[in-house]
């Protein structure tokens, strides 16, 4: 019981590492997504909070967080559903590769 459930917990990082991986390698702009997510971090001083991952029936939410200052995050958040089609859900993933 206890190696199929190490398994399971496997196959979901598995999963969620594929999700950020392909979320970063969307276009954005002249170059990626991933890369105007380190500009955006490094242009304007906030502190990167990490990936997050939400598990939402069969799709999964990944959210990409900045510290701003002591009481403000920007969140950038996209849905990956079963077929790896990637929508971003949140104001700012929606204009963060706006012209």
């Amino acid at each position: 019981m206890l190696m199929a459930l190490s398994s399971l917990a496997a196959l979901a990082d598995m999963h969620e590492d594929q999700a950020r991986l392909n979320i970063e390698a969307m276009p954005c702009g002249n170059g990626t997504l991933g890369a105007r997510l380190e500009e955006e971090s490094r242009t304007h001083s906030r502190r990167d909070l990490g990936w997050r991952f939400f598990p939402e029936g069969d799709s999964l939410t990944v959210e990409r967080a900045f510290r701003i200052s002591k009481s403000m995050e920007a969140r950038y958040r996209w849905q990956v559903d079963h077929d790896a089609h990637i929508t971003p859900i949140s104001d700012a993933a929606k204009s963060l590769c706006a012209p």
